[in-house]
Formats: C-alpha cells, structure tokens, sequence
C-alpha cells in the first residue's frame, strides 16, 4: 500500500525535474518614462500631500542626523593629528581601532546623504507630476510600497527584476 502512495517520478527511477524558473533569463528593458496618460493616475491628492509630509520629515531627520555627525567631526580630526603625528606613544591596536571608527563614521555619513539625496528627488517628482509612477516601466507605483519607502523609483516587479539581473 505505500507504494502506491509514491509520485509517479519516483516509481518511474526518474529523478525530479530542475526547476524551469532558474533557467529563464529575463530580458532587460529599457526605461519607459511616464506619460500624460499615466502620470501617478493611482494617487490621489491627499496621499500625495500625505508622502510630501512624510518626505520633509525624513529630509529634516537626515538633516538634524548629518549635523549631529558633523559636531563629532572636529573630535576625529584632532585624533587623526594625534595617531599621524605619533605624539602619544599609542600602539598599533589602538590606531587601528580609531581609524576603522573613522572610516565607519564617514561611510555613514556618505549613507545619509545619499538617502537625503533620494528624499530630495522624490519631493522634486512630487512637483513635477512624477512621483508615484515607475521610473523603469511608467506603471503606477503601489500606495502600501510608498508607505514604506516613501523615495521609491520603481514598482515592486521592476525592483524584483533588477535585483534579480544584479545576482548574475
């Protein structure tokens, strides 16, 4: 009787078959931009009002955030003169240690103004009649994506598709 409770495949010896998904390759497309037609058709103007709120509060966090980066900047560059100059006898472990918190500090410091750099495009979309439409196919891009990432320039399908053409 277990027997019979077998695939088929596997009575037959044959193993399982690959999946078909990981040998298609998707085609790439070019950028389509929006039209008159379709230009951010599935908002409306309170939730347009309601991501430009959203947009100037993240622009003033990143803002307050890059000052508060730069009041620590002077603390890192009198210890830069420190461990050039050699003035303090610090060994190695020590100057390697506050060079990587150097390095750190500057990558996140190079993160948040990239993204108060896409905050600040999204809002010039908003007034331009762009914002909301994908930058790659000219589709809408959906409200509940918008909700989360208010910066948004692609639709989920086209972001899945570059990610995916990324991998490779």
């Amino acid at each position: 009787m277990a027997k019979a409770m077998k695939p088929a495949r596997a009575r037959a010896g044959r193993k399982p078959a690959k999946s078909r998904a990981v040998a298609t390759r998707v085609a790439p497309t070019r950028p389509v931009r929006p039209t008159k037609g379709n230009r951010g058709k599935s908002l409306s103007r309170r939730e347009l009002e309601e991501f430009r709120k959203m947009l100037e509060e993240e622009r003033e966090r990143l803002t307050e955030e890059l000052e508060a980066m730069e009041e620590h900047a002077p603390e890192v560059e009198e210890q830069v003169g420190m461990d050039i100059g050699g003035g303090y006898d610090e060994d190695l472990a020590d100057v390697a240690s506050s060079t990587f918190e150097r390095e750190k500090g500057l990558a996140l410091e190079s993160s948040v103004q990239a993204m108060l750099a896409q905050v600040e495009e999204a809002l010039s979309r908003i007034d331009d009649g762009s914002y909301g439409v994908c930058q790659r196919c000219g589709e809408p891009i959906d409200a509940a994506r918008l909700r989360v990432l208010p910066y948004a320039t692609l639709c989920i399908r086209c972001k899945e598709l570059e990610e995916k053409s990324s991998v490779r």
